[in-house]
Formats: structure tokens, sequence, C-alpha cells
């Protein structure tokens, strides 16, 4: 009797044919998403965010070594015992501050940490005569560098820019080592806001070079989604 059975070697080769459908169906997909390469990143972007942050880094050494050299260079020296003449171009306070290493007119000195006892010193505006008053200084520093050791011991205030006598002396029959002072405005106020600006160049100059990049990034990804696309329409119209 003649069955309607299909027989096993049709079935067999129906899944294989099915399966090999399959697979090539899959592999054409594949080659389809891989056709799509995304675009390399922008040689530009990668260029500019470079010079950005070398450039962050040219300003943070540059600032950094000026603030260094800074460093007690407005400061006015005098021997003491003795008189000095102070031209102060600029009103507010002033630090009188006392160098165990230093050097003066080619001279070396190396006098110790501890401030001769007895030494008086006396600062007089000389438009007025006045002498002014003397305070101990807004919080002591004490710092070496090239070569030179201070410490700040007095402090005192001007109303007006002008020319000021300072005087150093050792009470009447009394002697005493002779010393290096130095006055100024102090010794980090520029040097600390120098720093300062030296690190918002350097921080501003990283932020800066990683928003190109991120930038470049996207803009990568957008140009890739949209060839994407591109490809998805062309396969629908079956280009």
């Amino acid at each position: 009797m003649a069955g309607s059975t299909e027989s096993p070697v049709s079935a067999r080769s129906a899944v294989s044919s099915l399966s090999a459908i399959s697979a090539i169906s899959a592999a054409s997909s594949i080659s389809a998403i891989s056709a799509v390469s995304p675009p390399p990143f922008d040689r530009r972007d990668l260029a500019l965010a470079a010079l950005v942050v070398v450039a962050g880094l040219l300003t943070f050494g540059w600032m950094a070594y000026s603030a260094l050299s800074d460093i007690g260079g407005d400061l006015v020296q005098m021997a003491a015992p003795g008189t000095a003449e102070l031209d102060l171009d600029k009103a507010g306070g002033y630090t009188i501050f006392y160098e165990d290493v230093s050097v003066l007119e080619g001279r070396f000195y190396s006098t110790g940490e501890a401030v001769p006892p007895g030494l008086v010193i006396e600062v007089i505006d000389l438009s007025s005569g006045e002498e002014l008053d003397l305070s101990p200084p807004f919080g002591s520093s004490t710092y070496s560098f090239s070569g030179r050791s201070r410490r700040s011991i007095a402090a005192f205030e001007i109303d007006h820019p002008g020319v000021y006598r300072m005087t150093a002396s050792y009470p009447p029959g009394t002697e005493g080592p002779q010393v290096v002072l130095a006055v100024g405005t102090g010794l980090f106020g520029g040097i600390i806001s120098k720093i300062v600006v030296a690190i918002a160049a350097l921080l501003g100059s990283v932020a800066a070079g990683a928003a190109i990049l991120i930038r470049g990034e996207r803009k990568r990804e957008r140009e890739e989604e949209r060839l994407r696309e591109e490809d998805r329409i062309l396969r629908r119209k079956g280009i």
C-alpha cells in the first residue's frame, strides 16, 4: 500500500537545506554589519588636545619657576647695627626679617638662628618724622632658599608710600654681632598667587584637552551611527 509518509532521506535533506539557509542568512547579516567600519578618530582633535595640554604644562612650569625666582626678590637688605632708607612704594603691611645665613655686598654672614639680644629696631617716616609702631609678625615664617635663611621678627604698617628710615642698633655701652636684616611685604603672598595660577592653568588645560577628546569621540559615534543607518536603508531597498 502506497504511504504518504515522507522518507527519512527527504527529511534530512530538508533539515540540511534549512540549516544552510540560516547559516547563509547569518553570515550575510554579519557581513552587512561588519561592512560598516567605525570612522577613525579625527587626528585634528588629537593634535588640538595635545597642544592644549602642552601649553598648560609650559605655563605651569614658567609660573612655578617665576614664583621660586621671586622668593625674597622684593626684600631690601641692610647691615645691623646700621641705617637704611626704604623707598616703600605702596601702603600696607611690611615685615622685618632676620637673616642668619646671608650675603650682603659680597660678604657672607652666618650669625646663628637666635636674634642677637638687645638689638633695637626703629622705623621713621621721613615725611613727618613720626616713628612707626613695630609689632610681632602676623604668623612666624622661616625659610631657607638659594643659600639664604630668614625668619620674620617684626612687622609695621604704613598708610602712604614714601621714604622711611630704618635704624638697628644696640643699647649704648653694649656691643653685638653685625647681622643682616631685610624688609619686604612678605615671603609668600605673591608666590602663592603665582602657584595657584600655575595649578589652575595645568588643571584647566587637562580639562580642556579631555573635553576636546570627548567631543571628538561623540562626533565619531554619531558618524558611525549615520553610516549604519545608511547601510540599513540600502539593505532594505535591496541595493
